[in-house]
């Protein structure tokens, strides 16, 4: 038996593009409950086909083609990700397909479900350790990640100008006045409208710092707690030991110009060398304390390109430093571990 039901092209094409009102759901639903053939919904199929894809339409049963869609479901995993990829593999079905409830059944209680929760679905950015990650943001702020550090965003972004970070990033933020952006550590909200600066905010470490280059930030902790704002050229110190925070007038340029592969440091103290040490070469880089002298010096230098051994012959010959590097043990997975090394202070070296 052949059923006649007409439909207007247009209502198939509002469907697919996921902008159909409730009228146009019920006449596509309606459509494909219909029971038998019907040429003139099969003609409508075939056009929105072509104009999906230039292929021919291919001879597939319904079986075979759900039971694709249910098994790609389940092994792809998050459906906040792969929202696009099953919304294109139904457009393909439903130009195939003409069984009751195809439409009704699997586009509307699988994917839009799906759909709405596309507001809540972020995306991450990893830069592996030991090198430095470039990156754009839909809203085209850009920045650079630094070696081991994470950067996650809301996927739909316009309205929504929130990012995670975890390590170091420096952003360039565009301007927007109607809607701030944002970036969060696990202590930290930094609030911005267009400006740029850098933020460190490695979990294993005690202290988070934001630098500002140019622009304005607000700085405030996780809880709402206003901590102060920044003028460029000032850094905030917050240590996340006792809760304290300090703003200091530095120079910006010794803390960004890594994005760059430069290395650079300005009268840091031992502390401070060993931790930038420890980022830039993914090492274990540790002071001895021992001697109480070794606080007394401070280091300025630029470095570009150099290797870790050549930068700890640079200090040993130009400052009264010593170190020496902890053998790299294997672990039960035989993987080593980081290397480490020890700096100390030897008043009797002779510098040259």
């Amino acid at each position: 038996m052949i059923y006649e039901l007409k439909m207007d092209l247009k209502i198939l094409l509002r469907y697919f593009s996921n902008k159909y009102s409730r009228k146009d759901f019920s006449a596509v639903n309606n459509a494909f409950q219909q029971k038998g053939e019907n040429p003139q919904l099969e003609e409508q199929m075939n056009l929105h086909w072509q104009d999906f894809d230039s292929e021919a339409l291919p001879d597939i049963k319904l079986d075979h083609l759900l039971d694709k869609v249910h098994h790609r479901m389940n092994v792809e995993g998050n459906p906040q990700i792969k929202v696009f990829n099953l919304w294109q593999l139904a457009q393909r079905a439903a130009a195939i397909l003409f069984l009751p409830l195809l439409l009704g059944s699997l586009a509307y209680n699988y994917l839009k479900p799906t759909l709405a929760n596309v507001d809540e679905a972020w995306a991450e950015i990893q830069c592996p350790l030991g090198v430095r990650t470039k990156f754009q943001l839909p809203d085209g702020s850009t920045g650079f990640l630094n070696s081991g550090s994470v950067l996650k965003y809301p996927v739909i972004f316009a309205n929504n100008r929130n990012v995670k970070l975890t390590g170091e990033g420096y952003f360039e933020v565009v301007h927007n006045e109607k809607s701030p952006f944002h970036v969060k550590t696990k202590n930290l909200d930094v609030k911005v409208l267009g400006t740029t600066f850098n933020i460190v905010a490695y979990e294993n470490e005690n202290l988070e710092e934001v630098i500002l280059q140019t622009g304005h930030v607000e700085v405030a902790s996780n809880d709402g707690k206003s901590l102060g704002s920044l003028q460029p050229e000032q850094e905030m110190v917050f240590n996340k030991q006792d809760l304290s925070h300090k703003i200091n007038n530095v120079e910006s340029t010794q803390y960004t110009s890594w994005k760059e592969g430069r290395l650079t440091l300005r009268n840091v103290d031992i502390d401070e060398l060993a931790i930038r040490l420890s980022r830039w070469y993914n090492a274990e880089v540790i002071v001895d304390k021992t001697n109480k002298a070794i606080n007394a010096y401070a280091y300025h230098g630029t470095f570009e390109d150099e290797q870790l051994d050549d930068v700890l012959k640079i200090l040993s010959l130009s400052s009264p430093i010593s170190y020496i590097e902890k053998e790299r043990t294997k672990d039960k997975s035989e993987n080593y571990s980081k290397r480490k090394v020890i700096l100390s202070v030897n008043l009797k070296k002779s510098i040259k």
